[in-house]
């Protein structure tokens, strides 16, 4: 069963509707260093690579047009957690862009818009999680189905409430395919 797990962050993000084909955006106008991009996208290799290596089938990101998807098999939750844990040192090298707090709070109101949106075209989307730098995680709960026509549907349909900026990791929690 095929999950979906977004790393989205700075140079590399995708739109937070993303758990399907799009993905989740950067920071709210801020871009990384060409230098941070490159050690995001090194940091997200890394942790592909290292999630492989403690059981979880995760192929290496794409990275497209400033976004990056990342998709992985669905995976026992032990062995998710334990990975996870594992290769957390990867996951944490990827460094956001700083963003203003008006660029957050712009970032924020997006985010919960866009997830409302999908909800109200009859996805089961969670809020995301906000961290202190302006970023969010959405971890995706069984049963969701990024492929599928409906969520396909829903994600067309909101594309106009995406936010566009923000760091964010957005992690699955067990969709099936």
């Amino acid at each position: 069963m095929k999950t979906r797990l977004f790393l989205v962050a700075v140079a590399a993000t995708a739109s937070l509707a993303g758990c399907g084909a799009e993905d989740t955006p950067t920071s709210a106008g801020a871009k990384p260093s060409q230098s941070q991009e490159t050690a995001n996208k090194k940091a997200m290799l890394d942790f592909a690579r290292c999630m492989r290596e403690n059981g979880v089938d995760m192929p290496d990101p794409q990275f497209e047009g400033g976004r990056v998807t990342q998709k992985m098999s669905k995976t026992n939750p032990d062995t998710m957690r334990k990975a996870e844990a594992a290769c957390a040192k990867y996951r944490d090298k990827v460094k956001a862009p700083d963003i203003s707090d008006s660029q957050k709070a712009e970032f924020k109101k997006a985010a919960l818009a866009n997830a409302r949106c999908m909800r109200e075209h009859g996805i089961d989307f969670p809020d995301p999680q906000f961290d202190t730098s302006g970023g969010a995680r959405i971890r995706l709960g069984k049963g969701l189905n990024p492929d599928s026509p409906k969520f396909q549907a829903a994600q067309k349909a909101c594309e106009s409430t995406l936010p566009m900026g923000g760091p964010s990791t957005t992690s699955a929690g067990g969709g099936e395919k």
